[in-house]
């Protein structure tokens, strides 16, 4: 979680107690600029505030609601059309867009990335409050939690792997540490093979001298059975030697809410129970 002092706990509490109820009393017409900000927004069921939303994000596109461009590039006057309440939006976002809605008179709230599973449910908790479902939340968090709290407890008794996780190809990409799928990793006992870099682009060969026992590939649109299909010529790995190289949803693997993180991490679990 984020560092906090005596100072930031006492605004914390103010803000749970005073601020966001009489923000959230108001808020009906809610955009999202961030597929996994609507992802939480359908789990804890305010979906019916949302008015507009990113290209990307899936569900809400097939129910119809408007989009308003992606979470780089946003579609400014449309946004301004829905007349939101509230645009809930990362920190990836540019700054000037942020700044051209404020200048309109609409009300923002900017988050961070989350850095682990603890800021993913925080940051769920935010959402709800300003939404008025903070209630809701903590209903919806609480067996993801404890679920998340059993797997770290079961996979103590596997012996330790070393393993790869990789989001990207051409380069390759892998996870790193300080990340939230870093966390898939260690809650399951295991090690990153990226540890201590600082980048997250790898080498085939690399890959291959950290000699992982498990290769965990996400999806990435395609490109996953293709990467998979590649590692297996590596004879020399460990991973390859022991028919452990997985694939994993991108879906649920690479978008930080709590439901996603679960089903990824049981993803994991499984993976290296086998």
């Amino acid at each position: 979680m984020y560092p906090m002092n005596a100072k930031s706990i006492w605004l914390s509490v103010v803000l749970l107690l005073f601020v966001i109820p009489g923000i959230a009393a108001g808020v009906q017409r809610v955009v999202s600029l961030a597929p996994s900000i609507t992802e939480n927004i359908y789990l804890i069921g305010a979906q019916s505030k949302l008015v507009g939303c990113t290209s990307y994000c899936t569900q809400a596109v097939n129910d119809g609601v408007d989009q308003v461009g992606s979470t780089i590039d946003v579609n400014i006057e449309k946004l301004f059309s829905l007349k939101p309440d509230l645009v809930l939006a990362l920190q990836l976002t540019k700054q000037q867009d942020i700044a051209a809605m404020e200048k309109l008179g609409i009300r923002v709230a900017t988050m961070k990335s989350p850095r682990n599973f603890a800021e993913i449910c925080e940051q769920t908790k935010y959402i709800a409050g300003l939404l008025g479902s903070f209630e809701q939340a903590l209903e919806v968090l609480s067996p993801l939690e404890k679920r998340a709290t059993e797997i770290q407890q079961l996979t103590k008794s596997l012996k330790p792997q070393k393993i790869f996780f990789q989001i990207g190809a051409s380069p390759i990409f892998t996870v790193l540490e300080n990340t939230f799928m870093n966390d898939f990793i260690t809650f399951c006992n295991g090690s990153n093979i990226a540890a201590g870099l600082t980048k997250g682009t790898m080498t085939r060969e690399s890959v291959v001298m950290r000699n992982p026992d498990v290769i965990i590939i996400a999806t990435m649109g395609g490109f996953g059975e293709t990467e998979k299909e590649e590692w297996m010529n590596y004879k020399s790995v460990s991973a390859v030697q022991n028919c452990k190289v997985f694939l994993i949803d991108s879906e649920t693997s690479c978008s930080p809410t709590p439901q996603n993180f679960v089903s990824a991490l049981e993803d994991v679990y499984r993976f290296l129970s086998e």
